[in-house]
C-alpha cells in the first residue's frame, strides 16, 4: 500500500515538473525552433489556398498532435514508475495511454493533414472526431485539441449565404415570357413576271341580218314575208 502511495506521489511530482517546463518552454521563443527540429511534426501551415475554417481546424490539429507527442512521453514515463512501484493498474493504464497517443501521433499526418492540404475535408473531419474521442479517453489534452479541431472544421461544410445590408432584401428578377418566333423558313425566289401581252384588234360589230322581202295580203292587207305562201293572219293564199 505505501509503495503503491509513494508512485503516486511520484507521478504528481513529474507531472509538475513537466507541465512547469512546457510552460517556461512555450514562453519562450525556443519551442519554434525545436518543433520545427522534429521530422515526424507537420507544418503548422498549409496550403494558401485553404478556407478559414479548414485553416483554424488546421492550426488546432497541429496543436493535437504536438499535445499528443509530450502526452505520450508523460505516460511513459508515469507508467514505468507505476510499474516500478508496484502500482500495476495504473501502470499499465498509463503504458496503453502512452502507446494509443503515440500511435496516433504517427496517424495523424498521413489520416489528418493530408487529406486537409488536399481538399478531402470530410475524411480528414471524420478522422479527426475518432481520434479526438480516442485521446480524449487516453490522455485528455490532445483529445480536447483533436475535437475542436473536428468543431472548427464543420464551417466548411455549411452553405455559404450571401450578405445584404441592414434594410434591403433581395429582389427575385421577374420571369419575362419568351417571345414567339415563328419557324424558319427559306427564302423563295421570286415569280417570274407575266409575258407582255400583245394588243389586240377590235372585233367588228356583227353583220345586220338581212331584211327580208315582204308582200301585203290582198284580203286582209297584213305584211308577211314574201317566202311564205298563206297569210300568217288570215290565211289567204298569196297570188
Amino acid at each position: 500500500m505505501a509503495a503503491g502511495v509513494g508512485g503516486e506521489k511520484l507521478c504528481l511530482g513529474i507531472d509538475r515538473f513537466f507541465i512547469n517546463q512546457y510552460i517556461r518552454w512555450h514562453k519562450s521563443d525556443a519551442w519554434r525552433h525545436t518543433l520545427a527540429d522534429i521530422p515526424i511534426l507537420v507544418n503548422s501551415n498549409g496550403p494558401p489556398w485553404l478556407p478559414a475554417a479548414a485553416v483554424q481546424g488546421r492550426q488546432f490539429a497541429y496543436w493535437g498532435q504536438v499535445a499528443l507527442l509530450f502526452m505520450a512521453l508523460i505516460l511513459l514515463i508515469v507508467g514505468l514508475a507505476n510499474m516500478f512501484g508496484g502500482a500495476y493498474p495504473s501502470g499499465v493504464y498509463a503504458l496503453v495511454a502512452a502507446a494509443v497517443n503515440g500511435l496516433i501521433f504517427f496517424l495523424m499526418p498521413q489520416t489528418v493533414f493530408e487529406p486537409l492540404d488536399q481538399g478531402r475535408f470530410r475524411e480528414a473531419s471524420d478522422r479527426l472526431l475518432i481520434w479526438g474521442i480516442l485521446t480524449l479517453i487516453f490522455g485528455v489534452v490532445g483529445g480536447l485539441f483533436l475535437l475542436i479541431a473536428f468543431v472548427q472544421l464543420q464551417e466548411v461544410f455549411r452553405p455559404q449565404y450571401q450578405q445584404y445590408p441592414p434594410g434591403q432584401y433581395y429582389q427575385q428578377p421577374q420571369y419575362q415570357q419568351p417571345q414567339y418566333q415563328p419557324p424558319y423558313r427559306p427564302a423563295q425566289p421570286p415569280a417570274p413576271a407575266p409575258p407582255p401581252q400583245q394588243p389586240t384588234a377590235p372585233m367588228a360589230p356583227p353583220p345586220a341580218p338581212a331584211r327580208a322581202d315582204m308582200v301585203k295580203c290582198r284580203n286582209c292587207g297584213a305584211q308577211y314575208p314574201a317566202f311564205m305562201r298563206n297569210c300568217p293572219n288570215c290565211g289567204a293564199p298569196r297570188s
